[in-house]
């Protein structure tokens, strides 16, 4: 999930999951209708009960997904970085987005209009079942969360998240910055600011080590063992784990539930 070199808008959609094997004329009009779009820090994208007339590819940088309250509370939905995908509500017809979209950090993203999603799924209804499958993932990810809230303790949660935003790291261990705000990091899990830094002061007997924003693993595999007990997910569906097939949690919860690992 760490950002990587930029490239072209072009190559880049068409090496994502959600594009590959479109056919050509989707792809095309796709690439003469998107606009490539920078938001500065804390600027938004939509709020909610705006007209859904955008779906956003992100580019690099950080975005948060969220629903706020007449109070101005905020209840984090997703936090979202280069590759992911969102605004699927742009495919239905007089659709308003249910979250509010802002810059977690500068942000650089392709927008593709409403009308021109909603013509393509016309033609090819593939289109259509690739929204409908990248909003069941984005549901998945939220009953996951909300398991989380329920079967682990704080210095677990974090460390999977450390897990999350270190996935595309190579090797045994690593150090990383922490990519976007860490209050709002506590937002996404649920927690008090103060109750994510003493999880994340806990997790050095897991091996961590924390320097301002900078973060050090000394093993993924130790912060797997220490994280993923108490986690339904099995390998194939987690970013964070799958770098240790030896898990011995997630193989027994990908046997138990019959449930095949993807080839890496």
């Amino acid at each position: 999930m760490l950002n990587k070199p930029a490239s072209s808008p072009d190559a880049f959609i068409r090496g994502l999951n959600f594009f590959s094997g479109l056919m050509e004329e989707d792809v095309a009009a796709f690439r003469a209708t998107m606009a490539v779009k920078d938001y500065a820090k804390g600027q938004h994208l939509f709020h909610q009960g705006d007209t859904a007339d955008r779906f956003f590819i992100i580019l690099r940088g950080w975005c948060k997904l969220y629903r706020g309250t007449a109070e101005g509370e905020e209840a984090i939905v997703a936090v979202f970085t280069r590759g992911d995908v969102f605004g699927e509500a742009a495919i239905f017809d007089n659709a308003d987005y249910p979250v509010s979209a802002q810059a977690a950090e500068n942000l650089s993203l392709i927008e593709i209009p409403a009308k021109v999603l909603k013509e393509r799924a016309k033609e090819n209804i593939d289109i259509t079942s690739r929204i409908m499958a990248s909003m069941s993932r984005e549901m998945y990810k939220l009953q996951i969360e909300n398991e989380h809230k329920v079967l682990m303790d704080a210095p677990q949660r974090v460390g999977c998240l450390l897990l999350q935003l270190s996935s595309d790291m190579i090797g045994t261990g690593g150090t990383f910055l922490f990519p976007y705000d860490k209050s709002l990091a506590a937002q996404r899990l649920g927690m008090k600011s103060e109750t994510f830094s003493r999880a994340l002061a806990q997790l050095k007997t897991a091996g961590v080590t924390v320097h301002g924003p900078e973060i050090t693993i000394d093993n993924f595999d130790r912060l797997i063992d220490y994280s993923c007990g108490h986690c339904t997910a099995v390998q194939s569906e987690c970013r964070g784990s799958y770098r240790n097939a030896n898990c011995a949690s997630c193989t027994h919860k990908t046997a138990r539930f019959g449930l095949a690992e993807k080839e890496k």
